[in-house]
């Protein structure tokens, strides 16, 4: 095993830790540097996590003693979207994977909802406010103290239920209609798979597929009872011409799910891929 190899390893081996850790004491940000550094085994941790603890020192220092939630959230948005201006990716960058990656979100100040959210919650907490991430299809928005809902990659704005629905019908069309059981927190393992998800909708519409089988690797650690996992692995073997591999993880899906209702379809792949073993 070559050194990138070891170093991914290790990285992975990280976060498996990590995730196995109870729901409160998972560390969200290195969590989602772990993701980050998946397909980069030189990435550094240290200056992300100084950058976040120098974005939480800004805050402080437009604080007094004493105040509110919402003052102190009102400050929190001061800094983060109107002096360092974080936002969201403009149309034509929405796909570009450095904005699921926090290190480079925290560099850039561009980075999808739920990494601007993964920024927001980690100053906060820090802060003390006990800021929640908030699932919405197709968007990710947070919950102050007070229960207002906030949208991080449009300014912090503050979000009334008609709001909520027009970014619904932004990202999914009229077919989706809001309502108050969409807005149950996140938990820590549901923002990394989250993020994962994004990440592997990037790398195989750039038909990357090395690193798209890292991403489905991860979520396998997030998510272990989750069999699609190993499906989506050994047909991403298969696009790597693993062959013997992809059929043999194909026939382990097969058996863990025998009446998967796409169990025909895997069947056929599994036939191609023999068919062009060597």
């Amino acid at each position: 095993m070559g050194q990138i190899e070891l170093a991914r390893a290790a990285n992975r081996a990280r976060f498996a830790r990590l995730v196995a850790r109870p729901e409160p004491e998972i560390d969200l940000a290195v969590g989602a540097l772990c993701i980050a550094a998946d397909n980069r085994p030189e990435l550094d941790f240290e200056p992300s996590l100084a950058a976040i603890d120098e974005l939480t020192d800004h805050v402080r220092f437009r604080l007094d003693r004493g105040d509110e939630p919402e003052v102190v959230l009102a400050r929190l948005h001061g800094v983060l979207y109107r002096e360092f201006g974080f936002s969201g990716p403009r149309a034509a960058q929405w796909h570009d994977v450095r904005n699921s990656q926090l290190d480079q979100v925290l560099k850039r100040r561009v980075g999808l909802p739920i990494l601007l959210s993964v920024v927001e919650l980690e100053v906060g907490w820090r802060l003390g406010l006990r800021v929640q991430g908030i699932g919405l299809p197709g968007h990710f928005i947070l919950r102050s103290p007070s229960g207002t809902l906030i949208d991080p990659a449009d300014g912090g704005r503050s979000l009334t239920p008609d709001d909520c629905q027009a970014l619904l019908r932004r990202s999914l069309g009229e077919r989706v209609l809001f309502h108050p059981g969409m807005l149950r927190p996140a938990g820590r393992r549901e923002i990394f798979a989250r993020i994962l998800r994004n990440l592997r909708g990037v790398y195989l519409a750039d038909r990357a597929w090395p690193a798209a089988l890292g991403v489905v690797e991860l979520l396998a650690v997030v998510e272990p009872t989750e069999p699609d996992h190993a499906r989506d692995r050994a047909l991403l073997l298969g696009r790597m011409g693993r062959f013997t591999e992809a059929i043999s993880g194909l026939g382990n899906y097969l058996v863990e799910r025998p009446d998967a209702s796409d169990s025909d379809d895997v069947r056929q792949v599994m036939g191609i891929f023999k068919g062009r073993r060597n």
